[in-house]
């Protein structure tokens, strides 16, 4: 049998070994009598008693509030199996004492074995539940990357992956509510009692979700719509990237100083000519003017 604490004991030995030996040469020094001698070990020995009870119940009380933290830990975990609302969480009073004892240990094992034979009771029903939130909030991340302008991002089929995964989760959510609303009204016929997720039944909770989501949806678009329709926006850059003097403009950041020069003439007699104050050109040679000034080519002459 191992002991590992012998060499603790040794350690501990020598040391006292050493102080006591102190302590007589001392004792000695002041002449104390054998009954004097007696008292002050037997006060040692009280003390060292006492050292070592407050050791141990310190240590006891600590191994207890690290065990009852795990159980804890782990009735959280089965709370959210059983799908338990804030109320029904509050009824375990004991989960908040942080008065850690044996008999608190003992009241948070009765409760872990309470939610793991709930969760036995009816796993089949609870997993079906389980698997249809999983869907549920596939659909509702997959309705936000819709929404987001940089979803088409080097993604390539992933892309197409996700939005096949999208309609076929749709697709099967019904099935699976309708599964769910079956088994627990069996439930509710052989209990006498609704069978609650999240501290309501599945088809008004499955309600709830589907009206916060669209209301979601619908703050999403409002957002959209405002930041497209901002004048900062639409009064500056959105206006000037849809002509092709913009796109003109654009390309001269790319291309060398001497090309740019000469572009830059040709969009500025180009601007020139698009301006209202312009003197009118000719009608049948308008637009070919400004489309070949445009693509950089010579104006072959129009004689009238």
């Amino acid at each position: 049998m191992s002991r590992p604490w012998i060499r603790t004991i040794e350690d501990i030995s020598t040391v006292a070994e050493r102080a006591l030996k102190e302590l007589y040469s001392y004792w000695n020094e002041e002449e104390l009598t054998q009954e004097e001698r007696t008292k002050e070990i037997d006060a040692i020995n009280d003390e060292l008693v006492c050292f070592w009870e407050k050791k141990i119940a310190d240590r006891k009380y600590s191994v207890l509030k690290h065990k009852i933290q795990k159980l804890r830990a782990e009735i959280e975990i089965w709370w959210e199996k059983c799908f338990l609302c804030e109320e029904e969480k509050k009824q375990f009073e004991d989960y908040r004492s942080a008065e850690y004892s044996e008999l608190l240990y003992e009241c948070h094992i009765n409760e872990l074995e309470r939610l793991k034979r709930r969760y036995a009771r009816d796993e089949s029903l609870y997993l079906l539940i389980k698997k249809h939130q999983d869907m549920w909030k596939r659909i509702v991340n997959a309705d936000k990357q819709v929404s987001n302008p940089d979803r088409f991002q080097n993604r390539g089929a992933q892309l197409l992956q996700e939005e096949r995964d999208r309609k076929a989760a749709q697709k099967e959510l019904p099935q699976l509510e309708e599964q769910v609303i079956k088994q627990t009204r069996m439930f509710e016929n052989e209990n006498g009692r609704p069978f609650l997720i999240y501290g309501e039944r599945f088809s008004d909770m499955v309600a709830h979700q589907k009206e916060q989501h669209k209301e979601n949806q619908k703050s999403l678009k409002s957002c959209k719509k405002k930041c497209d329709n901002c004048p900062s926006l639409s009064n500056g850059s959105t206006v000037h990237k849809s002509s092709s003097v913009y796109k003109l403009k654009r390309k001269l950041d790319t291309i060398s100083p001497a090309a740019s020069k000469s572009k830059l003439a040709r969009v500025t007699s180009c601007e020139k000519l698009s301006h209202p104050s312009s003197r009118p050109l000719n009608r049948k040679i308008g637009l070919p003017v400004r489309r070949q000034l445009i693509e950089g080519t010579k104006v072959p002459a129009v004689h009238s």
